[in-house]
């Protein structure tokens, strides 16, 4: 799951997959603007069938976030 959303941030940004780190954060990194961020939130739903609420939205500050947040939609799923 987590390869899937590293493929996704560097689709998004424009970035090789090994770019994308951990530590990469909304604020530190110029292509990842709140567009590309409501983008971000668009295209885990779509691919991984959930529904991220707002709080989480706004808490996905940088890669680690993303991962755990869409990890704990795709547990709710289960």
């Amino acid at each position: 799951m987590e390869d899937r959303v590293r493929a996704i941030f560097a689709e998004l940004l424009g970035l090789n997959a090994t770019e994308v780190t951990d530590t990469m954060s909304y604020n530190s990194l110029e292509k990842w603007d709140s567009l590309k961020h409501l983008e971000l939130v668009s295209k885990l739903e779509d691919t991984f069938g959930i529904n991220i609420d707002m709080d989480d939205v706004i808490a996905m500050s940088n890669f680690r976030k993303v991962v755990e947040t869409a990890q704990k939609y795709l547990d709710k799923k289960s």
